[in-house]
């Protein structure tokens, strides 16, 4: 592997396998800074809304699920915790994983975790990245005219961070019981955001 954990940390003592969540709003950088990780640390990026959005819908449900995701709503759990039990069972996802957007529930977090512990795996870090919501708001526009995602326009925007308040944020409190969260400041360049991770996560720069 192409990285180094500090060697007073916990990651200096040779564990086999990395697992790292990432949290954040839409719009927080999730995507680019698991990119980011996923160069440095040489390990898969499984991100959910990549597999979504270039999933092909063949029948009517799926349409009906593809309109339903370009509404800001969120996918079945059951279809995401089969994607993603599907997923890490491929041997790139061996010496760890870097989860973008999984999980968005309480209920794929408990069933995660069911899933993590029968295989005698576990998680070691949730970054939490935190960015305020004008400056998501304008990130997400921003994409929209540059990369035309359909989930980003105005309209479904609010619904978008409706849905993470509700939903997703109380899985902070979940993961901070067990010591796993770094608060990540999610604002400034990319750059000084990946900066940021490294130093929660106890990696060298």
């Amino acid at each position: 592997m192409r990285f180094e954990f500090a060697a007073d940390g916990e990651f200096g003592r040779g564990r086999a396998a990395l697992r790292v969540l990432l949290i954040g709003p839409p719009g927080s950088g999730k995507g680019t800074q698991a990119k980011h990780l996923s160069r440095r640390l040489d390990l898969p990026h499984i991100s959910t809304g990549e597999m979504l959005r270039a999933h092909d819908p063949g029948s009517e449900a799926e349409r009906q699920l593809r309109r339903r995701i370009d509404q800001g709503q969120f996918a079945p759990d059951e279809l995401m915790l089969r994607w993603i039990a599907e997923r890490l069972e491929r041997a790139d996802c061996s010496p760890g994983y870097l989860l973008d957007g999984f999980p968005r529930t309480m209920v794929q977090a408990e069933a995660f975790d069911r899933q993590l512990a029968s295989l005698g795996h576990q998680l070691d870090h949730v970054l939490h990245l935190d960015v305020d919501l004008p400056t998501l708001t304008a990130r997400l526009l921003a994409r929209h005219r540059t990369e035309c995602r359909s989930d980003d326009v105005r309209r479904t925007i609010s619904c978008r961070f409706d849905l993470y308040r509700h939903r997703t944020e109380p899985l902070l409190e979940y993961y901070c019981d067990r010591k796993l969260v770094r608060q990540v400041a999610g604002d400034g360049t990319p750059d000084q955001v990946f900066q940021r991770i490294l130093a929660g996560m106890g990696v060298q720069a």
